[in-house]
């Protein structure tokens, strides 16, 4: 089996392009929170001049964790539409995770393996991108290649210091926990190359402990401030931190649900059409690559070992809230995962028949589940011309939301919808909710779509919409315009009184409310 190419950086492009074809089958990507994201860039970029983005919405720009996307993509959408800019910024965000981790690989194994490439591509479909973690994922492709930059240069401290510095800024503005996490790579990595060392000397961890603490110290600092300077809550974030904490308690009380919410984020850290196919290509991919491990085809690099018991222990304990970020414990096995590839290396010598079949195995679960994801993303082509139809009969400056029945997020087959709501903002000039909290983004709301966004939180949860009828009636006393429902075939009891059915298609119906 040919493992290395003449020349790598084609062989890797083209893998890249390759796995870009499920981005290419559909014009709205179905990735829960991205859309969300992508609506407050386009407002940020368009308020001075839409009347309707000044009447429901004002700018907060302020330096806080998890911001660093929106300096980049505000940009992108003053020139470029919200459709083809979503796809433009998912795949900045995946570029730079892919030779982020193939960066941190040849730097920690002096190897360019196209292999491990090809290992990598299901994984720029993950868990966490279908969450639509968008800060996330660019910080934490910052960090790998952060933690390859220090690799590659930690014996030239006056160089790769200050530059590692800026990087460690860069990192934490862009995502709080990508920076921890950049902590624990570089951490870790230097902890074996102590072990490993022909020579240990504790002057010398020492010493690059202290080079690696020197790059935390203005992310710190910073971070001591920002929290201190904090407003005390709102008391709809009380409520709804009180809700979580209600939820929370129940699962403590149930451990089979806690273990599968536990186990969930693990099987589908490849995350495909269904629950079972990914739980199946797991299992094929996880005994084709112990099989070659016990043949001594692959290896994990010796000095990566305590950055592997690192990772390890992320997943294993994980955390609730980290610099008020939440669901950190989904996010820990997509870096595991990233973790354990970055470390693996080739060795040399010729494959038999039994690591060919193997390694064959590998690449063509690879190519399934690309070409899987490629065919389930394009259903989604039809639906949003259904969107179309119907947010093109709501009129310019309504108060909009997009209703997402069965959402659940990743907890059930229905087909995802929550990138509608924040489309008809970005597309049809609309105003309806989007992130906009003052300790996290540059967005606030304003008038009536503040007022009927805390009315609509105080009866109801932020997580799912399981009562479809009461809420949509919730919403029209909120004060809501229009709602643009979608899996309207869950809708199982009549609509509330205090809406009209405006139109309807297969799978959303547009209601304005009976003032």
């Amino acid at each position: 089996m040919r493992i290395l190419a003449p020349d790598w950086r084609i062989a890797i492009a083209g893998l890249f392009g390759f796995a870009l074809i499920p981005l290419l089958a559909t014009p709205v990507l179905p990735l829960i929170d991205f859309y969300n994201h992508l609506a407050r860039f386009f407002v940020l970029s368009h308020i001075g001049s839409n009347s309707a983005f000044q009447t429901y919405y004002a700018t907060h720009w302020a330096l806080q964790p998890d911001i660093g996307l929106d300096f980049l993509a505000v940009p992108v959408l003053a020139v470029v539409p919200p459709l083809i800019a979503a796809h433009v910024i998912t795949i900045v965000i995946l570029a730079t995770l892919y030779g982020g981790v193939l960066y941190l690989n040849r730097v920690l194994t002096s190897q360019k393996s196209v292999l491990v490439a090809v290992l990598l591509l299901p994984l720029l479909y993950s868990y966490i991108l279908n969450w639509g973690f968008a800060n996330f994922l660019l910080g934490l492709g910052l960090a790998f290649w952060a933690a390859g930059w220090w690799l590659q240069n930690r014996h030239h401290p006056r160089l790769a210091v200050p530059i590692s510095c800026l990087f460690s800024i860069v990192i934490f503005f862009t995502h709080g926990l990508a920076f921890a996490l950049y902590g624990v790579l570089v951490g870790s990595l230097e902890i074996g190359y102590f072990v490993n060392a022909p020579t240990r000397r504790l002057s010398d961890l020492l010493q690059s402990l202290f080079f690696l603490a020197a790059q935390a110290v203005i992310p710190l600092l910073f971070l001591f401030f920002w929290i201190s300077s904090m407003a005390p809550a709102s008391p709809d974030a009380i409520a709804a931190a009180a809700r979580f904490s209600q939820a929370a308690a129940a699962m403590r009380g149930d451990l089979p649900g806690r273990i599968l919410k536990r186990l969930v984020p693990i099987l589908r850290v490849e995350e495909g059409p269904t629950y079972w196919f990914d739980v199946a290509t797991f299992v094929v991919q996880g005994v084709a690559m112990v099989f070659l491990m016990r043949c001594g085809r692959i290896a994990i690099a010796r000095k990566a070992w305590p950055l592997i018991a690192a990772a390890v222990l992320t997943v294993m304990i994980g955390a609730p809230v980290l610099f008020g970020v939440g669901y950190i414990t989904d996010r820990m096995p997509l870096f595991a995962a990233l973790v354990l590839l970055s470390t693996l290396c080739i060795r040399p010598g010729r494959w038999n028949n039994p690591s060919r079949v193997a390694g064959a195995i590998l690449v063509a679960v690879v190519f399934l589940r690309l070409v899987a994801v490629a065919v389930d993303w394009h259903a989604y082509a039809s639906e949003y011309r259904e969107y179309q139809i119907l947010a093109a009969k709501i009129p310019p400056g309504s108060l909009t939301i997009g209703v997402p029945l069965g959402g659940g997020y990743h907890r059930t087959g229905n087909p995802r919808c929550e990138m509608y709501g924040p489309l008809l903002v970005a597309q049809y000039d609309q105003g309806g909710p989007l992130f906009a909290q003052s300790d996290q983004h540059p967005l606030l709301t304003r008038g009536r779509l503040k007022t009927a966004v805390e009315a609509l939180y105080r009866s109801f949860p932020l997580e799912g919409i399981d009562d479809g009828s009461g809420y949509i009636s919730a919403a029209a006393s909120a004060g809501f315009d229009f709602q643009l429902v979608c899996n309207t075939q869950l809708l199982s009891q009549p609509l509330p009184s205090n809406v009209n059915l405006m139109a309807r298609t297969a799978h959303f119906a547009l209601l304005r409310a009976a003032r």
